[in-house]
């Protein structure tokens, strides 16, 4: 693969992650098909022969739980073409689509503060008209700034340490 494409990815969920999102893809599958056979949670002596939707409902909340535990981000940029995509991964399915791709004025490090009072980085990147979008998020600032370096460097653009409340500063590649 040469410099006009570049694959930025999550990488491989964490073992626990996966432990989870199995038991809930399992839940899932066999709620369903108590659904499809007729079975039910509580067996009551009231013979209905309509469907317990209630088992469908919560099959499906443990399939999207499923989904969230094992779903891996990536994002493709093709250089040549100028044109990226963000894509959702689940095992083998993926969901993105190719759009062009906006003059790259810079790549930012930011820390980010979450609800819970603890901070993230990301890497943001950043196009005319103060619009930025983020291509990676992570906890630890030494990768998460080696991804901007390499993000920067292999798009010919600046790099902007943000990592600081007002203090920000440009990086030299």
């Amino acid at each position: 693969m040469g410099k006009s494409k570049i694959i930025i990815s999550e990488g491989v969920r964490p073992l626990w992650q996966t432990l989870i999102a199995s038991v809930f893809y399992t839940l899932a599958i066999i709620l369903l098909a108590m659904f499809f056979f007729g079975y039910e949670i509580v067996p009551s002596d009231v013979k209905d022969n309509s469907r317990n939707f209630g088992v469908f409902y919560v099959a499906t909340a443990c399939m999207a739980q499923g989904i969230i535990f094992s779903n891996i981000k990536s994002i493709f940029f093709d250089l040549e073409n100028q044109k990226y995509k963000e894509e959702y991964r689940v095992g083998p399915l993926g969901l993105g689509r190719w759009k062009s791709l906006p003059k790259i004025e810079y790549v930012s490090v930011f820390r980010q503060l979450k609800e819970n009072k603890s901070y993230t980085y990301e890497v943001n990147l950043w196009v005319k008209g103060n619009r930025s979008f983020t291509i990676y998020e992570g906890l630890d600032l030494g990768t998460t700034f080696a991804m901007g370096e390499t993000t920067a460097k292999t798009l010919n653009v600046d790099l902007l340490d943000a990592t600081v409340s007002n203090d920000f500063k440009w990086v030299d590649l």
